[in-house]
């Protein structure tokens, strides 16, 4: 949802009058529905409340009644090409190699080693404003400029009444603090726990704070980072699993700097235009879900033969080693970060790859 943001702005911008609507899972449904350029949410919850078959045409028959006519699937879902082609939309876009593809009347071919901003943006290319077009070109020949605002990737802003007291008073304090963000979804897409430790431990003895977030299926890697270190307010914090969307949206955005594998956190760094070093282990930036328009550095081993392993990273290590995770040091980590934050203080331009 995060890295779709950039069409809908790209779209209104073009014809205002473009009445969009987005289609989405419970769980992402609330970012579309703050986002500005967003007309309408429809939610789709194929578990609870269209379950099956008979839950599919009843959808169907509800995209019907709203009479679209043009939908886009950014994704190569099956069901989605099936409850469009069914929906009776006149104009449906996807993509060329998706499974059901012929159930699209315009098919786009996905640009290999592309952002997946710019992949998105091409989807909807043919219906862009001239300008806009240009503006896309552009980003295909030069890459984002963090000096750009134009599609950025956009996360709600919330009001103050949906953060808690402790989060306030943790940001409230004017002692500079980093986000460490080490779950991921994926083992193998997981910086190792020493690794997060060391930086978590120089950036203390340098008089910083050090706050450490992730989902609730992060908890048990986060306490791993955890052990050994000395954990108070004033130095390392372990909020993982107690944060609501809008509260790690807003820890990010005040954070000196975020340090983070593949994961959201890489993206709510890119929302938020903060600093952020990110490690890549078993994936690879080149699939196109790297940093986008914030001063950046990735970090990644290099020169292995099985890297990367799969597209979206696996349960373990197909050959045993962790060549991946335990190839990168928290010194290498904290050398990006350190010329990260000096470009920072010159107002250089610093954003790119690292492959040690």
């Amino acid at each position: 949802m995060l890295l779709t943001t950039p069409v809908f702005e790209a779209l209104k911008r073009s014809s205002p009058d473009n009445h969009i609507t987005v289609l989405a899972p419970p769980q992402t449904a609330g970012l579309a529905r703050r986002d500005p350029f967003v007309d309408e949410v429809i939610v789709f919850d194929r578990r609870k409340e269209y379950p099956g078959l008979k839950g599919v045409r009843a959808f169907v028959g509800l995209l019907r009644s709203n009479g679209f006519n043009r939908s886009y699937a950014f994704h190569r879902s099956p069901r989605t090409s099936v409850m469009l082609r069914l929906a009776g939309i006149p104009e449906r876009v996807g993509y060329g190699d998706a499974l059901l593809s012929f159930f699209s009347n315009r098919t786009v071919l996905k640009t290999e080693r592309m952002h997946e901003v710019i992949r998105n943006l091409e989807l909807v290319y043919e219906d862009l404003s001239p300008s806009m077009r240009t503006e896309v070109d552009t980003l295909k020949k030069q890459g984002p400029t963090p000096l750009s605002d134009l599609f950025s990737i956009r996360v709600p802003e919330f009001p103050e009444s949906d953060i808690s007291e402790a989060v306030k008073n943790y940001m409230s304090d004017s002692k500079p603090y980093f986000v460490l963000s080490p779950g991921s979804a994926w083992e193998t897409k997981r910086w190792s726990p020493d690794g997060f430790r060391g930086v978590a431990s120089d950036l203390v003895r340098r008089g910083a704070r050090v706050m450490l977030v992730g989902a609730p299926s992060d908890v048990a890697a986060c306490e791993q980072v955890c052990q050994g270190l000395d954990l108070s307010p004033d130095t390392t914090t372990n909020l993982c699993g107690k944060t609501s969307l809008a509260e790690l949206i807003y820890l990010v955005g005040g954070a000196k700097a975020v340090v983070c594998n593949d994961s959201l956190a890489l993206h709510l760094g890119s929302a938020k235009k903060v600093p952020t070093v990110a490690v890549f282990c078993a994936t690879s930036p080149l699939f196109g879900f790297g940093p986008w328009k914030n001063r950046a550095i990735v970090v990644e081993k290099g020169e292995l033969f099985c890297k990367p392993c799969r597209r979206h990273g696996s349960r373990r290590c197909p050959n045993g080693t962790n060549a991946c995770i335990n190839g990168v040091s928290s010194e290498m980590v904290l050398s990006a970060l350190d010329d990260l934050l000096l470009g920072e203080a010159s107002q250089r331009k610093v954003t790119g790859l690292r492959v040690v």
